[in-house]
């Protein structure tokens, strides 16, 4: 799934340009909607049931450790390493008006969360587990790189660092609970809060 969703994600690149331009504000939320359907029916299929794949058990108290953790890895660890530019994606998204403009918001809050923790903290991470003969360190470390240099949009090194700690948090979280509701739960949380600031700011 993890190749799956390379495939899909690197997909725009090889398009011309003029074809992109003429459908650009479509384009992400298509991709992720793609990216959804791709990989959402896979899992319930095959990866649901397999140990640590599933739901897992869900601590409130957990829950709200691991998001306030999360929120200060992104607000404070933007401010340590001043970062005061937004990236490029996130100030085109002043010219995205009306019914696009909340598609947007609303995949990357609810749906594109539930697909990457499949692939990342799911598949990924037990194949590495595997390949690793169990480490865990190691797993969780490539696990994150790839985590960070899929989030293409991003080009500031500092925000990929920020992924790659918050990635590393998400794991943890999918260790202690035994499956993979509660990073689904962080992850959506997580994008509605940065998002949710960012776009009130542009």
């Amino acid at each position: 799934m993890f190749l799956l969703l390379i495939g899909i994600t690197f997909y725009p690149r090889i398009i011309p340009n003029e074809v992109l331009s003429a459908n650009s504000s479509l384009l992400l939320p298509l991709m992720y909607m793609l990216e959804f359907c791709c990989i959402f029916p896979l899992y319930m299929l095959f990866f649901r049931k397999l140990d640590d794949m599933g739901k897992g058990v869900l601590s409130l108290k957990q829950f709200l450790v691991f998001l306030l953790i999360i929120v200060l890895a992104q607000f404070a660890g933007g401010y340590i390493m001043d970062i005061r530019n937004k990236e490029n994606w996130m100030v085109e998204q002043e010219v995205v008006k009306g019914a696009v403009f909340w598609i947007n918001f609303i995949l990357l809050v609810f749906v594109v969360p539930i697909y990457e923790e499949i692939v990342f903290r799911g598949c990924l991470l037990t194949a590495l587990f595997s390949l690793f003969r169990g480490n865990v360190y190691i797993a969780s470390l490539v696990t994150s790189a790839l985590f960070a240099f899929m989030h293409t949009q991003y080009t500031d090194i500092r925000t990929l660092i920020i992924l790659y700690i918050v990635s590393v948090i998400l794991i943890v979280a999918r260790i202690l609970s035994k499956g993979l509701l509660m990073p689904i739960l962080l992850h959506i949380a997580m994008n509605g809060i940065v998002l949710g600031v960012v776009f009130i700011t542009l």
